[in-house]
């Protein structure tokens, strides 16, 4: 059985990068990863989430998860942490998913040191096993091994390891093996990412599947000495998850219906700090990781976006032209606004700003105001620049279309029967 990958995923394992670890500047758990795209995740499954186990517990059953291409168990951790609501100052967490609503929790990843790593960091959870196989080659002995599960699901780009072929054969069996009303989540890696512009145009299969690094796992200065591996990825598009939808309806005379699309991270994607696909960019995510670092203060120019960074295409292009705008204005203002030089009735053409930016820009201005008078523990860092991250997280979110421009791609689709 032989890993894509499988030297970069060993060497993660053995050096600690799939511990349960939480924050940093740089690499696999950053700040951005934690703070926003696993929350992120979060946020999108949490509606579709909570009618899957509200189903379950009617018919007085937990709920079956299998995790496609698990790596040591994240998807867990994302699914088992999704409020019921968002959290006001006088709630306690609860959880939609808790641990022990969960019936069965299998993980499946080809990389032996993964499932290893899984098995070692789940040892006490009798629900949850992993598993080695090679999705490549579908479901396999699952079809006939395992009942339906409520929701095969994936994470972080897992599935994009495989061409589009082979990501089809495993939806036909997901298809036939799934119940009615069984969820399937994919986690793809977006082609129309402004990580890798020269990939926008790519029309044919040989195209759309490029060599791919995980340099990010390091520094730059560890990064330049490390013979670092690269393989194969298959990029993908909004519309192309449509169609994909539509040939499995065809194909296997189930119906596959796609209930969201979502972009995640589309100026904050892993590779904006490598450049490695793209020498125009600047180290954007480093910075955004640095807004949600401890007693770090952020050069908030550093921030700022330039509109050149994006080439030219129909579709993608005045997407992430506003968006850049957006950011853009959103930083100026905290600027100003912590130097006391502007008010928020000062802003120029308010009318026209998109919502998600008005709103943003009101959050701020009053996170500024309330924490103004505090001197102790630093409340730029601590408080003002997180609440900046996380007005940033919000605009991308809620200004971004399901297209593939973000670093993931994330898509849910419901099985009908």
């Amino acid at each position: 059985m032989q890993s894509v990958g499988e030297q970069t995923y060993s060497q993660a394992v053995k050096e600690g990068k799939y511990d349960l670890y939480v924050g940093n500047l740089f690499g696999k758990y950053d700040n951005v990863r934690t703070d926003w795209e696993d929350q992120l995740n979060r946020i999108i499954f949490r509606p579709f989430l909570r009618d899957v186990v509200e189903r379950r517990r009617r018919e007085n059953q937990g709920v079956r998860i299998v995790d496609l291409g698990s790596g040591s168990g994240q998807g867990y951790e994302i699914l088992t942490k999704i409020d019921r609501h968002d959290l006001d100052l006088g709630l306690q967490h609860q959880r939609i998913l808790p641990e022990s609503s969960i019936d069965w929790y299998l993980g499946l990843d080809i990389s032996k040191a993964m499932v290893d790593k899984g098995q070692a960091l789940f040892e006490d959870k009798s629900n949850v096993k992993f598993v080695q196989q090679d999705l490549r080659e579908g479901l396999g002995k699952l079809k006939t091994e395992e009942d339906p599960f409520e929701i095969y699901f994936s994470s972080y780009g897992s599935l994009s390891h495989l061409s589009r072929q082979e990501l089809v054969r495993l939806l036909q069996d997901i298809c036939q093996h799934g119940a009615n009303d069984s969820l399937i989540v994919l986690d793809l890696v977006g082609r129309y990412s402004i990580e890798w512009p020269d990939f926008w145009s790519a029309t044919s299969e040989e195209e759309k599947m490029r060599d791919y690094t995980m340099s990010y796992l390091y520094s730059e200065p560890v990064r330049n000495q490390l013979n670092i591996e690269t393989f194969p990825l298959r990029f993908w598009i909004g519309d192309e998850v449509k169609e994909l939808a539509q040939e499995l309806t065809a194909d296997t005379g189930v119906g596959v219906e796609v209930i969201k699309l979502v972009d995640r991270s589309v100026l904050v994607g892993r590779h904006t700090d490598t450049r490695e696909f793209n020498q125009n960019l600047k180290p954007i995510r480093r910075l955004v990781n640095s807004l949600h670092e401890d007693y770090l203060r952020t050069n908030l120019e550093e921030l700022i976006l330039t509109p050149d960074m994006v080439p030219n295409h129909p579709q993608v292009a005045p997407f992430l032209w506003q968006l850049i705008e957006s950011w853009n204005i959103l930083v100026r203002f905290c600027q100003k606004r912590l130097n006391n030089v502007m008010a928020l009735q000062e802003l120029e053409e308010w009318d026209h700003f998109p919502k998600p930016l008005q709103f943003a820009l009101m959050t701020m201005d009053r996170v500024i105001a309330d924490v103004g008078w505090m001197w102790y523990g630093d409340p730029r860092a601590n408080i003002i620049e997180p609440q900046l991250g996380y007005a940033l997280r919000t605009l991308e979110y809620e200004m971004q279309k399901g297209m593939g421009c973000g670093h993931g791609l994330v898509a849910i689709l419901k099985i009908q029967k």
